[in-house]
């Protein structure tokens, strides 16, 4: 038995979370899809699951995406739909500096 130990720093454990633990604790394909990677080795989707999720525009067994998955940990707490905060507030004439400036977890 074969053990590999190594230091995971912040924006590296985003990358080891979507390449292994989400597919089983496998290894992710290069270049494919989330989804399709779970499918392959019957790991099924994650879901959104908390009695908070309402403050922050979530829906309690919604399918987590990658998109989210990259905001929360690989951007270091930013809202899970962050990218749709600051295309709502470009769209409603807001300066793209505060609109690409959430605070963490900030939905509005």
């Amino acid at each position: 038995m074969t053990v590999d130990i190594r230091v995971i720093r912040a924006g590296q454990m985003y990358r080891y979370h979507l390449r292994e633990t989400v597919v089983g604790d496998g290894r992710r394909p290069a270049r494919t899809p989330l989804r399709v990677a779970q499918e392959q080795v019957g790991v099924p989707a994650g879901r959104w699951m908390s009695r908070g999720l309402a403050a922050l525009g979530l829906t309690a067994g919604e399918e987590v995406t990658e998109a989210q998955l990259r905001n929360l940990f690989g951007e270091r707490g930013r809202h899970p739909y962050a990218d749709r905060i600051e295309a709502d507030r470009l769209a409603k004439g807001g300066s793209a500096k505060k609109a690409f400036r959430p605070a963490p977890l900030d939905a509005g």
